[in-house]
């Protein structure tokens, strides 16, 4: 009884796995077609072959799918210096199969396609192990023209120049002419940053040392007009202004220094080396915070009191005042005027 059941077994199996190889891989010749893409192909050109099939198989029935394959299992390989395959794919819907296989050709005349097993390169393996699962693809050779047949020309031609609007030659001419003297000219503006900062500042330095004067020569002005002011006040007013304007003028701190030390504040600005037009100036400077001072500090000390009377009296003669502000407005414009000239 075993042995029976095992040889029904044994039977069924066999047969189901003779039928079922027929069934999924049987076709109709009718049923396969081969296209070219485009119907001409030149050296060159990138064409696609078409395969299509009908399978009539129970087990792919009414399955749908796509699948990309690697160009490098397709057996091609003694067609290597004829043509070089770009990409392949297949695909199914329902029961139509098709393959379709891109690639460039290099050389004329017919390329004939070796057959190859089309599930070896779709990596069915669980189908592949069994030698009886196989669906053999014979592509149907192809003609490749050459350019010459599609040109009629067999020589080569030569390079033809760059094709431009008639009359754009002179306004290229004049841009690249414009650029050139941009560039140069954006080079030397480099070249002469430092030069250039440092001109901008000068001009900036003297726009407020012009600024300074103008507003000094008003405060004296104003400080010579306000006749309600002592002569201790005047003086003070007049030693405020003058320190402020050469501060500023020479950027040293003329607020500390003393009358006796002003010659020494100037032999330092200028190095040791005092300009000729500045003596006269420096003397009257001097002389001017010397009497001020004495104006200031002397009134109601001993000193007052010394004889004779008109040199040790601490308060201004008539038209003192206007001769102490022409002192400093002079001298405001020496150094204005003087050096500039000197930097010049």
């Amino acid at each position: 009884m075993k042995r029976k059941i095992f040889a029904a077994t044994f039977f069924v199996f066999f047969m189901g796995i003779f039928f079922r190889s027929n069934l999924v891989f049987s076709q109709n010749a009718s049923d396969i077609s081969q296209a070219l893409v485009p119907l001409e192909v030149y050296v060159g050109d990138v064409a696609e072959v078409r395969y299509s099939f009908k399978l009539d198989s129970e087990i792919f029935s009414g399955q749908n799918f796509e699948r990309e394959i690697d160009v490098e299992k397709i057996p091609f390989e003694k067609l290597a210096d004829a043509l070089t395959i770009k990409a392949a794919r297949f695909s199914m819907r329902e029961n139509d199969c098709s393959l379709v296989i891109q690639f460039i050709p290099w050389r004329t005349g017919a390329i004939d396609f070796p057959a190859f097993d089309l599930l070896s390169v779709l990596d069915f393996e669980d189908v592949a192990k069994d030698e009886n699962f196989s669906f053999k693809i014979s592509l149907l050779p192809i003609e490749i023209k050459s350019v010459v047949e599609k040109t009629g020309r067999a020589e080569i031609q030569g390079s033809l120049p760059p094709l431009m609007v008639p009359g754009t030659s002179y306004v290229v001419f004049a841009f690249v002419i414009v650029a050139i003297i941009f560039l140069a000219a954006l080079f030397r503006a480099l070249l002469k940053f430092h030069d250039l900062r440092r001109w901008l500042s000068q001009m900036k330095l003297r726009r407020q040392r012009r600024r300074n004067s103008i507003l000094t020569l008003r405060k004296l002005k104003r400080l010579l007009r306000n006749e309600n002011l002592s002569d201790i006040e005047f003086c003070a007013g007049l030693q405020n202004v003058t320190r402020a304007y050469l501060s500023f003028r020479f950027d040293f701190p003329f607020e500390s220094e003393s009358a006796l030390g002003i010659s020494t504040a100037f032999r330092q600005i200028f190095l040791g080396e005092i300009p000729d037009f500045v003596f006269p100036v420096l003397d009257d400077l001097t002389s001017m915070f010397i009497r001020t001072d004495y104006i200031r500090y002397a009134h109601g000390s001993l000193d007052e009191k010394r004889e004779p009377k008109s040199e040790h009296e601490a308060h201004l003669a008539h038209g003192e005042r206007k001769s102490l502000v022409a002192t400093i407005a002079k001298a405001v414009k020496v150094f204005e005027g003087g050096l500039r000239e000197e930097k010049e």
